[in-house]
């Protein structure tokens, strides 16, 4: 059977326009948004109309990219900023399930203003009962009339502070675990609703991460995603994709600080010659090389399943963990090369490095992400 590892010539022409738009529109604002912990406004609002459609089908307003264009926009985002990929990830976190699970009328409704870059919906699942176990949320929504009531928290909820709207998870069903969860699209300013105190962070600190508190929060019946009890295969659906972005992403994160280490060792001279001729230096740059190759191959197979609708859920956990975990080592590495430059704030990689400390996390960590793949094994 014929195997072809090549890109399509408008995917090629797709990552160098990005990598241009990047280069342009997020790397000169990185030292400033980095410095004031917050993003671009302006930035914001560009990444939103130039990105975000690609999460929604056509017939919404969107562009239906596929997904191995989205990893491909990801892995050039993620080697400009790794809080910027967070704008891709939450971006597609947000919107997911209203594409996976929504009525027509709530599609017709709430994506087109997503594919216009008018709205940014953040993603609600984590809160105080659970982190890696979102079978057992907290958050109660009680059904009272056409309303549904809310009472509880949710936990380190990513860029609330430019959202519009939280697509929010709660136990419907409590006595049913995993199938009594359900999805609602929540603005924020609903009364009863708060985005509480921020909870801050080494990495991709650009990006911001809230509490949120609900108390007798009350949502319209008709902002229940889909199906009631439904929604926790919308976010294992949703999860599946965008664990993704951030696989290729930090593949990205993993060739940035790569490549400031390359030069630096070409540049920089130790007893006569560039520190690149030393063994110590080049082979663990060669080690690294090697595994950024590999983790762009598992990553973008996973891609390459989704748009073949077949099952990848052991794959985009062997992906992301892996990708992740690169990222890490990379910058770790290049911040080692680098000497007492790893530490200066003139040199990148140790934005790199909390940014890819702060990812190994997300979306799951590695550990549960190696017993979502031994589950297959065993299975």
């Amino acid at each position: 059977m014929p195997i072809d590892f090549s890109f399509t010539p408008e995917q090629e022409e797709l990552r160098a326009s990005v990598r241009e738009w990047c280069k342009k529109e997020i790397t000169p604002l990185v030292d400033e948004m980095e410095e004031k912990e917050e993003f671009n406004k302006g930035m914001v609002e560009k990444f939103k109309k130039k990105f975000l459609n690609m999460w929604i089908p056509k017939e919404y307003g969107g562009t239906d990219a596929d997904t191995v264009d989205v990893c491909i926009v990801a892995e050039e985002v993620g080697y400009a900023s790794g809080s910027c990929l967070t704008l891709l990830e939450v971006g597609g976190l947000g919107c997911l399930p209203i594409v996976f699970g929504g009525t027509e009328e709530q599609k017709k409704k709430f994506l087109a203003p997503i594919a216009s870059g008018e709205k940014f919906y953040g993603f609600g699942l984590t809160d105080e009962g659970a982190g890696s176990d979102p079978a057992n949320i907290k958050l109660r929504a009680e059904k009272k009339g056409d309303e549904y009531v809310l009472n509880g928290m949710k936990r380190l909820i990513s860029n609330c502070d430019i959202a519009h709207s939280i697509t929010t998870f709660a136990k419907t069903d409590p006595s049913k675990g995993a199938k009594g969860i359900s999805a609602f699209l929540i603005d924020i300013g609903n009364p009863g609703f708060v985005v509480g105190k921020r909870l801050w962070g080494w990495g991709i600190k650009v990006h911001h991460t809230n509490e949120l508190e609900f108390k007798d929060c009350r949502v319209p019946a008709e902002r229940l995603i889909g199906k009631e009890n439904d929604g926790f295969i919308y976010a294992m659906k949703c999860l599946d994709r965008t664990r993704l972005v951030l696989a290729a992403g930090n593949v990205g994160i993993a060739r940035a600080a790569f490549d400031v280490a390359v030069k630096f060792a070409q540049e920089r001279e130790a007893f006569g010659k560039p520190i690149s001729e030393y063994q110590a230096i080049s082979f663990k740059l060669a080690e690294i090389s090697t595994e950024i190759e590999a983790a762009r191959l598992l990553a973008y197979k996973a891609a390459w399943l989704d748009n073949q609708k077949i099952r990848h859920t052991r794959e985009t956990s062997m992906a992301k963990w892996y990708g992740c975990e690169l990222a890490r080592k990379s910058a770790e590495a290049a911040v080692k090369i680098l000497g007492g430059y790893g530490w200066s704030k003139d040199y990148p990689v140790m934005i790199h490095l909390h940014d890819a400390l702060g990812f190994i996390n997300a979306q799951g960590t590695t550990e549960i992400h190696k017993m979502i793949i031994s589950r297959y094994l065993f299975d």
